[in-house]
């Protein structure tokens, strides 16, 4: 018998349509996930595939509200018993994020496996239908039952919470950071390279699904070449409960900001410093010194990735001790 997937369709490029087929424009969300799978040849013999579209825009609309909504929906169907595995559709734009989120949120016994597209669906070698071909694949895998969340982009089968987006319009803009794949599909061959390399986090903050609060806002700044104290002059009368700094290298800021970063800590903001490279390290001894118990180096994460962590752990109360013991995870990867 035939393993049973259930394809969830959140939009994105991957159900985008363009006017010409070789044109850069195009709008997302446009094609409907049933459509999507309909079209991919030999799709039928891997497994008995089903599908719904949850959500029919690009993920720039897209934030821990609806990825509760996913979430939730994940689960549902990974305690089915007639579900063998769950394939999420979603747009690249915050596709890292989305998988941190779920990875971070979702406990589930079943293969999850997010997959995008950075072609829309009617352009001239579209590189969606390739794409949830080998998401379905991986799935479906024995090799990879126990890894995970995973993403499936250009061949490549990458952990969850390790994906980052590095170029704005390659098909190879996806890559692990920290690591690197733990496969690649060529064909209808799935070649696996190691052990598990799980988050050291999954599921760690599962008690959000079972309420409908906003997360806290948490804000990002990101520094620049003579930005000075700029960025955080205004800051005091943001409500917002948590800050990223985007800082330099690895996690350094200008001197006369350093002053106002511990002013807002003290105050009750809790800050996390992270770096507006793409692959951060940014730890006590790299960044800049601040004089506050409650700003905290990001380790392995960037800005955004970070600003998720930090909002959720706000949500669930934690102190400033479990929230340094939260980011030293990342720390120590």
């Amino acid at each position: 018998m035939k393993p049973k997937i259930h394809v969830i369709g959140t939009g994105g490029t991957i159900s985008g349509t363009g006017s010409t087929a070789t044109g850069a424009a195009y709008e997302s969300g446009r094609v409907d996930a049933s459509d999507l799978v309909s079209e991919i040849e030999g799709l039928e013999r891997l497994a008995d595939v089903h599908s719904e579209t949850m959500f029919a825009t690009g993920s720039e609309n897209l934030g821990p509200h609806q990825w509760r909504f996913l979430a939730r929906r994940i689960e549902e169907l990974t305690a089915d018993s007639d579900v063998d595995g769950v394939v999420v559709t979603h747009g690249t734009d915050t596709l890292e994020e989305a998988a941190f989120f779920l990875d971070l949120v979702c406990k589930y016994g079943k293969p999850v496996v997010l997959t995008a597209a950075m072609r829309p669906s009617t352009a001239l070698s579209a590189d969606g239908p390739m794409n949830l071909f080998q998401a379905v694949l991986a799935t479906i895998s024995p090799q990879l039952q126990s890894h995970g969340l995973l993403v499936v982009m250009n061949g490549l089968v990458i952990p969850g919470w390790q994906i980052i987006k590095t170029d704005s319009v390659a098909l190879d803009s996806f890559h692990a950071y920290p690591g690197g794949p733990i496969g690649k599909i060529v064909g209808e061959s799935l070649l696996v390279f190691g052990s598990p390399n799980l988050s050291p986090l999954e599921g760690r903050f599962h008690d959000h699904l079972r309420n409908d609060d906003e997360l806290p806002f948490v804000d990002i700044v990101l520094l620049r070449g003579g930005c000075g104290d700029q960025p955080l002059a205004d800051f005091g009368g943001n409500a917002c409960k948590g800050l990223v700094v985007a800082g330099f290298g690895g996690g350094t800021m200008p001197d006369n900001l350093n002053g106002l970063v511990a002013e807002t800590a003290n105050s009750g903001c809790t800050v996390v410093v992270s770096s507006r490279v793409s692959q951060v390290t940014v730890l006590a001894e790299t960044m800049t010194s601040v004089k506050s118990k409650n700003v905290f180096p990001s380790g392995l994460l960037n800005p955004q990735k970070s600003a998720l962590l930090l909002s959720l752990a706000l949500d669930a109360n934690l102190d400033a001790r479990k929230l340094a013991e939260l980011f030293n995870v990342f720390v120590t990867q």
